[in-house]
């Protein structure tokens, strides 16, 4: 192992110091662990460990990067709630994600993956089924099921490659040539790295992994003219994002599960079906019995000096809220976010209303595994202990 002392060319206020810490592991695949060093109220340095020996220099010029470009500037506002759960946390005994793993309710993978079976699937499925429900019987969504696979285009033209490049996981191929067949093969057992040895003989295949399902619900409207009153639109599938080492047990995975929902019409109805379901979904939380809260947020823009401003943005704007739930002491993981775009993507993708202005979306989203997980870490690996009310709620 080998140590580095990074000094900030500019010191950090600490109220600064999540916003670095979310953001270190992407300053170079080297770093396998970090602390922020802190001096008189301010953050100083970063001290981080490398396997193998890498400039110092180099990984001090990564690190101030972000946080001169990305951090610094941002305006740290204080977290508007606008929603508290009645509940109070009543928190599993022990490590709950250890319990899982010694039931075999979940499987490690690799990094950022996860199987799951049993009790933890069925109530990954219950609680779907009941937000797949809300989003087809009471906003009348139309339900669709994408590929896995989007077109990097489809990406590009809805900001993504630029807002968030940490994140993208893209399909690679083999150059379609026979050579290249023949002369992969041949090489067999080769010494070298699985991964270089791809890469010398593949390219991009003009897809990648979808970060989320309303890509796919964007691409499918592209061009159109909308029917009058609106449309939306529910999917379930599964996402991709590269969380580096930020990878935590169920909470924060590589490949996970999404149930989204997109609105499209006109501005105000747009917004007003969205604020609609954020209520609709806190009354299924209370009705599970479990805490938690609804708060003001932002995206994790990345790699551009524009992005603590488009942060800033959609916290006074309201433009994002999250749904948060306690998942261990003092802890608490977002299971859901509603986002109101503005013509943001009907513009891009040229959606237009009926009367042939631009139509503006807003979508929710659900990551099933945290919500699952929430549930096991209030209630606990076993069935029998959990409330005849919250078993009768999912059908379990």
């Amino acid at each position: 192992m080998h140590i580095h002392q990074l000094r900030l060319d500019s010191p950090l206020p600490l109220s600064h110091g999540d916003e670095l810490a979310k953001r270190i592991y992407y300053a170079s695949s080297d770093i396998e662990s970090f602390r922020l060093i802190e001096e008189e109220l301010r953050i100083v340095a970063v001290e981080v460990t490398t396997v193998r020996e890498v400039g110092t220099d180099d990984l001090a010029r990564k690190v101030n990067l972000i946080s001169d470009r990305d951090v610094l500037p941002q305006r740290i506002t204080s977290v508007e709630r606008v929603w508290n759960s009645p509940h109070s946390e009543r928190f599993a005994d022990g490590a709950v994600y250890e319990q899982l793993l010694a039931l075999g309710l979940v499987h490690e993978m690799g990094q950022g993956l996860i199987a799951s079976g049993g009790l933890f699937t069925a109530t990954l499925d219950a609680l779907d089924e009941r937000i797949r429900n809300l989003a087809i019987g009471r906003f009348g969504a139309k339900e669709q099921r994408y590929p896995t696979l989007i077109s990097t285009e489809t990406l590009r033209r809805g900001g993504y490659l630029d807002s968030f490049p940490q994140f993208l996981m893209s399909a690679h191929r083999l150059h379609a040539d026979v050579d290249t067949y023949s002369d992969f093969v041949g090489e067999g057992e080769s010494a070298e790295d699985i991964g270089a040895r791809l890469a010398r003989y593949g390219e991009h295949s003009g897809y990648c992994l979808p970060p989320t399902m309303c890509f796919h619900t964007y691409q499918q409207f592209h061009g159109k003219r909308l029917d009058s009153g609106g449309t939306a639109v529910t999917s379930r599938g599964k996402s991709f994002r590269h969380e580096s080492r930020y990878s935590r047990s169920v909470e924060r995975l590589w490949d996970f599960t999404i149930r989204e929902m997109v609105f499209f019409g006109e501005g105000k109805a747009v917004a007003d079906l969205r604020q609609s379901f954020l209520e609709a979904s806190c009354d299924l939380i209370d009705e599970l019995g479990l805490p938690g809260h609804v708060e003001g947020a932002n995206d994790p823009f990345f790699g551009d000096g524009r992005n603590p401003r488009r942060m800033l943005a959609q916290r006074l704007s309201g433009l994002k809220y999250e749904l948060r739930l306690p998942v261990e002491a003092g802890r608490t993981v977002s299971v859901a976010s509603f986002n109101a775009h503005g013509t943001l993507f009907g513009e891009p993708f040229e959606i237009a209303l009926a009367d042939g202005s631009t139509a503006s979306s807003a979508c929710v989203g659900f990551g099933l595994e945290r919500f699952a997980y929430s549930f096991f870490c209030q209630y606990g690996p076993e069935l029998g202990n959990w409330p005849g009310s919250v078993r009768r709620a999912l059908g379990l």
